[in-house]
């Protein structure tokens, strides 16, 4: 706190003034409700027999007004008077919140610079090792150089002999690479008559192989023609018998609306799930009659779940139109 009033002594001074103006109203007092004193008369009495009561209510109401006027008046004084005591404490609790902000915002800047100044000692301390490991980096580059040098004049020595003996070795080696071309040009001789043999067999044997798989293969494709036949023949008889019990199950599941004729007929687009459950059902060609439309969509709905085969030949089935006709 003693910091606080070294740093704001006008705000300290200034807080104090106001504490002493408050005690100062509170032992002193002031008697706001003064009672308001009875005004003279400035009526002048006459003395007369009769007496104007006109004037004399005139007068009584004058006086009352007057008296109202002064009680408003100590009234609206005394108002004023709170209100200014009201707003000296304010201003005394906004001061007092001032310098506790300012207190808060001093702690906040002391815990900045003790952080800091724990960053700056971490920063030296990593600024120090690396430092020595620099120092360290340099003696074992010194000592590497040195070792490599005495390694790079070893070797140059021994370059030297393996020279003399490489030297050698040519002269033996070109001896032995005439006596071997020699020999080669006359094994490369006989290898390429041999080569040109094997090479006339699998010839012979490749020509063999591609027709017996060309044969092959078109017996294959007949074969797998004639068995995609009677399976597209057999899916197209399941597809018309799961159709026809799918329209089947819906007619069953039909209530005729009143009134309906006969001989109505629509065209219905059905969505459907794997199990037959129904996901959309719309009408793609209308019979004329909305409550017929209406009843065979029903019915659909109504006869679910609808038989459908399973595996591949299901996706057939996920989007049908089928033509309702209850009459069939």
């Amino acid at each position: 706190m003693l910091q606080i009033l070294k740093r704001n002594p006008m705000a300290a001074i200034i807080a104090v003034v106001m504490h002493l103006l408050i005690i100062l109203f509170m032992v002193v007092g002031v008697d706001w409700l003064e009672k308001p004193k009875q005004p003279k008369s400035t009526v002048e009495v006459v003395q007369a027999r009769v007496v104007d009561q006109e004037k004399v209510r005139e007068q009584v109401k004058k006086l009352k007004q007057d008296e109202k006027r002064k009680l408003d008046e100590q009234l609206s004084v005394r108002k004023k008077e709170e209100q200014r005591l009201a707003e000296l404490k304010k201003k005394q609790q906004a001061e007092k919140n001032r310098l506790a902000e300012l207190e808060k915002q001093r702690q906040t800047e002391e815990k900045k610079r003790q952080v800091a100044k724990r960053e700056r000692q971490q920063e030296e301390a990593r600024r120090q090792k690396a430092e020595d490991q620099r120092k360290e980096s340099e003696k074992k580059q010194k000592l590497e150089e040195q070792r490599r040098k005495e390694q790079e004049a070893k070797r140059i020595a021994e370059e030297k002999a393996q020279k003399k003996i490489e030297a050698k070795r040519i002269a033996e080696e070109k001896q032995r690479k005439e006596a071997e071309a020699k020999k080669a040009a006359q094994e490369k001789k006989r290898k390429a008559e041999a080569e040109k043999k094997r090479k006339a067999e699998l010839e012979r044997k490749r020509k063999a192989a591609e027709a017996k798989r060309q044969a092959e293969a078109a017996q294959k494709a007949r074969e797998d023609e004639l068995l995609a036949a009677m399976e597209a023949e057999h899916n197209a008889r399941e597809v018309d018998r799961y159709i026809i019990q799918i329209s089947q199950k819906i007619v069953r599941s039909w209530l005729r609306p009143a009134g309906i004729s006969d001989g109505l007929k629509c065209t219905l687009r059905v969505r459907l799930a794997p199990g037959g459950t129904v996901l959309a059902v719309s009408v793609t060609s209308s019979s004329g009659n909305g409550a017929f439309d209406r009843s065979a969509t029903a019915a659909v709905y109504k006869a679910e779940p609808l038989p459908v085969p399973t595996g591949a030949l299901f996706e057939q089935f996920r989007d049908i139109n089928f033509e309702f006709d209850p009459n069939r």
